[in-house]
């Protein structure tokens, strides 16, 4: 669980059917859009990555109390990268 800005998330890592580590974040109670974000294996995904992937996210529009199809980023370093939206991974720009 993830308490920012009065809004609270909860999160989960998860290696799914990707090669590297990935966490899923979404509203507390709201079963809303979905972020997701891929790591690279050597990453230690800690609270604090989960609130900057959480406020990266939001400025790159993510709507966690509506529904939508789930949202994909890749943390390269410290900057997150979109993935486009529902499964694809094919951008490469900074979110920002």
């Amino acid at each position: 669980m993830l308490a920012l800005n009065g809004e609270r998330y909860r999160w989960v890592v998860s290696s799914g059917d990707l090669p590297n580590l990935r966490f899923v974040i979404e509203a507390e109670e709201v079963n809303g859009q979905r972020v997701v974000v891929g790591v690279d294996d050597e990453s230690v995904i800690t609270p604090g990555l989960v609130a900057m992937a959480v406020t990266e996210a939001l400025r790159a529009g993510w709507t966690p109390q509506e529904r939508g199809p789930q949202l994909h980023f890749h943390l390269d370093g410290e900057q997150l990268l979109p993935h486009g939206v529902g499964g694809g991974w094919p951008a490469s720009n900074p979110v920002g």
